[in-house]
C-alpha cells in the first residue's frame, strides 16, 4: 500500500472510533459514511470532490474501486460520525464541503440545524446541548481543521474518554419508537409540573420498563422526583417531632 494512505479503510476506522472491536459495523453507518466519501453520483460536485481530496483517495481495480484514508486523515472518519449522529448525512457533508469552502458561504448555525428525528435521538441517548454547542464553536474556529483534529463527543463523557461514539450504535442497530419515549416522557413531566410526584414517577418507571435502551432525561427526571419525595419526607418527620416534643 501507498506510504501515504493508514492501514485502515475508512470502515476500519469507523469500527475502531465505535469500540466495534471484531463486530461489523452496521449497514446504515456503511452507507452514511459511503454517501459522505465516496458516493460516484456526487463527483461532479467541486466542493465534494475537494473535501474527498483531502481525506481519501481512490485506487481503481478491474472489479471495484477501494478508497484508503490518506495520511494522518483518520480524524476526519471520526468527525463524520460525530455530525451525522447531530445532524444526519446530507447536513454532514454540507459541513465537510463547507470546510474546503475559501468564502465559508454558507452559516455554520444553517447547517447545525437539527431534525426531528435528530431532536429525538438527543432526547433517547442523551446527547449534551452543552457538547453540541463545544462542537460548534470547534467548526467555527480557524484553529480547528475538520480533516485533522478530533471533535468533542456530542454524548456525556468522562475525563478519561471524551471521544466516546459508542452510544450512537444503538441508534443504528435498533428501530427505536422515539416519538412514542417522548409522549410518555412528556406525559410524565405534564404530571411533575402539577406536582403529582408519585404519577410521575409511575409513568417514568413503566417508560424505562418498555424502553429498549436506557434514557438518561429519564433518569434525571425520576432522580429528581425521588431526592424531592425524601426532601418532603425527611421535613414532615421533622414536623412531627416537633408536634410531638414535650
Amino acid at each position: 500500500m501507498d506510504n501515504k494512505t493508514e492501514l485502515n479503510s475508512i470502515n476500519g476506522y469507523a469500527s475502531i472510533f465505535l469500540g466495534l472491536g471484531d463486530n461489523a459495523l452496521p449497514a446504515t453507518l456503511n452507507s452514511a459514511l459511503n454517501t459522505v466519501f465516496t458516493k460516484e453520483r456526487d463527483n461532479a460536485d467541486d466542493d465534494v470532490k475537494a473535501f474527498r481530496g483531502k481525506v481519501i483517495t481512490e485506487i481503481k481495480t478491474d472489479h471495484n474501486s477501494h478508497y484508503p484514508v490518506l495520511l494522518g486523515k483518520s480524524n476526519a472518519i471520526y468527525n463524520a460520525l460525530c455530525l451525522i449522529v447531530i445532524v444526519g448525512v446530507g447536513a454532514t457533508k454540507n459541513i465537510f464541503k463547507h470546510a474546503v469552502q475559501i468564502k465559508k458561504k454558507k452559516s455554520l448555525s444553517s447547517l447545525l440545524e437539527q431534525k426531528e428525528e435528530q431532536k429525538l435521538l438527543f432526547f433517547c441517548l442523551g446527547i449534551h446541548n452543552e457538547n453540541v454547542a463545544e462542537i460548534e464553536l470547534k467548526l467555527g474556529s480557524e484553529y480547528f481543521d475538520l480533516f485533522t483534529d478530533k471533535l468533542p463527543s456530542p454524548f456525556g463523557y468522562s475525563k478519561n474518554d471524551k471521544h466516546n461514539l459508542a452510544p450512537m450504535l444503538t441508534f443504528f442497530k435498533v428501530k427505536i419508537p422515539w416519538q412514542d419515549y417522548v409522549n410518555d416522557y412528556q406525559a410524565a413531566e405534564k404530571s411533575y409540573v402539577a406536582k403529582d410526584l408519585d404519577s410521575a414517577k409511575q409513568q417514568l418507571e413503566l417508560l424505562e420498563k418498555k424502553a429498549l435502551l436506557p434514557l438518561p432525561m429519564v433518569t434525571s427526571l425520576k432522580e429528581r422526583i425521588v431526592a424531592q419525595q425524601i426532601e418532603a419526607e425527611e421535613a414532615s418527620d421533622y414536623l412531627q417531632s416537633l408536634l410531638n416534643y414535650k
